[in-house]
């Protein structure tokens, strides 16, 4: 691993960008993205303030195949730990559509449910996602994660406005253009959420190879 790889691991551990991380060594942002990019190599005293600012030898950051197993443990970690709150926040919102589900459904046609009834159950997906955010950027975790939470909640958030905007439709309308038109709503449901999933998909690719 080189000791621009190093640098950037420590730094996003740390949770700081490029700005902030110059900043406390006394050096440009541009200086220190060409440390990490391998273009260029800080002098000695830089490489002795990196080494005391993120506690780490100086013979792990000049050393490429000196491994020190705190740092690797470290990344290990966040990596595991971005899951977690995914998973969490994911159980909290399925939890809210089938609380919302269950108290909308009262035995009639979706068509004729109502959102104060399922109210409850969008407002627990709505705290899903704000423990999500909030753990998301607290611990500073990877972009990717944010990438994947979106990705797999885009189909749960949307599901029961796609269901109550067809109620809407059934106070307006009768008939077959019920039908018809809450047909259309559910094919935009699959196109827009199938588009945004893969979106997200993209961008998670870009970041891997930018990585």
């Amino acid at each position: 691993m080189s000791l621009g790889e190093k640098i950037q691991i420590l730094r996003k551990l740390k949770g700081l960008s490029q700005e902030e991380l110059a900043s406390a060594l006394g050096v440009s942002r541009q200086a220190l993205s060409k440390w990490e990019c391998n273009t260029s190599i800080p002098d000695i005293s830089k490489i002795v303030a990196l080494s005391n600012y993120f506690s780490v030898s100086t013979d792990y950051l000049l050393k490429d195949e000196y491994i020190d197993e705190n740092v690797v443990l470290s990344t290990e970690t966040k990596k595991q730990s971005g899951n977690i709150p995914i998973a969490i926040s994911t159980a909290i919102i399925t939890i809210g559509l089938i609380i919302a589900f269950a108290m909308a459904n009262d035995g009639t046609l979706f068509f004729y449910w109502e959102f104060s009834s399922a109210a409850l159950g969008i407002g627990i997906q709505i705290i899903g996602i704000c423990i999500y955010e909030v753990l998301y950027f607290s611990k500073h975790f990877e972009i990717k994660n944010q990438y994947l939470f979106w990705g797999i909640n885009t189909w749960l958030l949307s599901a029961m406005p796609t269901i109550l905007s067809s109620g809407v439709l059934s106070k307006l309308l009768n008939g077959f253009e019920v039908f018809h038109y809450s047909f259309n709503i559910m094919l935009f449901y699959l196109i827009f959420n199938g588009a945004l999933t893969f979106y997200f998909f993209i961008l998670s690719k870009r970041w891997y190879n930018t990585k």
